[in-house]
């Protein structure tokens, strides 16, 4: 798997952009690194652009995935909106629940435009939990 930041500064978002095959390993070191150029960037939204992945977590993986964001130490401060990619939207549905039950604002989207309107209209609220 690998990724790619795209600081988008009129609309104060971050976009990572994934491509290849995910592991939750992978997914762990990204989350890490993004966190860390959000907080230097002093940005709370995020955009996930999943449509050039080539393969999903397990069910199992993707029920863990919220804890393992913790784990990383990745506070619940953001908006965050995903884009799957059809194949993949009943794991990426079951994923937005898990990190809902979490506590984190996961949405995920069809359309890249959906999601960044989501974006845009969401206000971020202040956190440290």
């Amino acid at each position: 798997m690998r990724w790619e930041f795209l600081y988008h500064k009129d609309a104060n978002y971050l976009e990572v952009v994934v491509h290849g095959n995910p592991t939750s390993s992978d997914l762990n070191k990204m989350a890490k690194e993004r966190w860390d150029k959000m907080q230097a960037l002093g940005c709370k939204k995020i955009l996930f652009d999943f449509t050039a992945i080539t393969s999903m977590l397990t069910t199992f993986e993707i029920y863990h995935r919220p804890e393992q964001t913790e784990r990383v130490g990745i506070l619940k401060v953001n908006r965050t909106a995903a884009v799957a990619p059809a194949a993949y939207k009943r794991d990426f549905k079951l994923l937005e629940a898990a990190y809902l039950r979490r506590g984190y604002d996961l949405h995920v989207f069809d359309t890249r435009e959906d999601a960044i309107n989501y974006l845009n209209n969401a206000q971020v609220v202040e956190s440290t939990s």
